[in-house]
């Protein structure tokens, strides 16, 4: 697979049967109208309360059963999506995390109870997202224990291979044209705007044929050591998430006046 021309996958985080059902099918038919086979994040054991936006969708399971039927890739979304854990994560986006940090025991048996669960529902899951992007070395290697060699996380521009896992990389929260490389755009249709559906229509009615899947990179995609670009990449983006985060504060601390 040739990335000189810019590729895209979509990726949508939280699915649990507490989610917001009504707000993902506008998704659902616009790329069921456009034939994008979509990553979807499913979250095997939910008690994330941020994520209990509904009641409990009837026929939650065979609704994901028909959505990976379609085309869709099954991607296991952490284990209970609690991130109470302080570790330094791979991705350092995030302080509080549900893998980083925690012991590679725990992570292993988080893995495997996760990944019994989806299949116990005759889902099929093939590659790890983790909350928060909080992973570190000891999840690749409780991946590969757990014989789960993919991950949806990194700031490359084409999939690499670290730890004896694939990563493909995500880097985007909303479309954006891009001249070459691999990017995956990570949607959330529990908070999705208006604006925001809008914007994913407009992109996909001018580039959806850019966009690929999770067989097709499998089959095609030959992973690479990061670049020194990937690197200067992931450094400038961190920099300037750093950024925008202390300028947040910055504006939400109350104003201390000089008397």
């Amino acid at each position: 697979m040739n990335f000189d021309s810019a590729c895209y996958l979509l990726r949508f985080d939280d699915f649990c049967p507490t989610m917001s059902w009504p707000r993902w099918q506008p998704f659902q038919r616009l790329l069921e109208h456009y034939r994008i086979r979509p990553i979807l994040a499913v979250i095997p054991h939910n008690e994330d309360a941020s994520l209990m936006v509904d009641e409990p969708i009837n026929g939650y399971w065979a609704h994901l059963r028909r959505l990976e039927a379609h085309g869709a890739t099954i991607a296991l979304h952490g284990f209970r999506h609690v991130c109470t854990a302080q570790g330094k994560g791979l991705i350092p986006l995030h302080a509080d995390t549900e893998f980083a940090g925690v012991t590679e025991e725990q992570q292993v048996e988080w893995l495997r109870s996760g990944l019994e669960i989806l299949r116990s529902h005759s889902l099929h899951p093939r590659l790890f997202v983790a909350p928060r992007h909080g992973f570190d070395d000891a999840t690749l290697r409780a991946l590969h224990a757990v014989d789960l060699p993919y991950l949806s996380d990194g700031l490359s521009h084409e999939p690499v291979r670290r730890g004896g896992v694939t990563w493909i990389p995500q880097q985007l929260w909303e479309p954006v044209e891009q001249s070459s490389g691999l990017w995956t755009i990570c949607m959330h249709s529990n908070t999705a705007t208006a604006a925001q559906f809008s914007r994913l229509e407009r992109f996909l009615k001018l580039h959806a044929a850019r966009f690929t899947n999770f067989d097709e990179i499998c089959a095609h995609a030959k992973p690479v050591a990061p670049t020194i670009s990937d690197n200067l990449y992931a450094s400038a983006f961190l920099t300037r998430f750093r950024s925008r985060r202390i300028m947040q504060q910055i504006r939400r601390a109350p104003f201390s006046g000089v008397s």
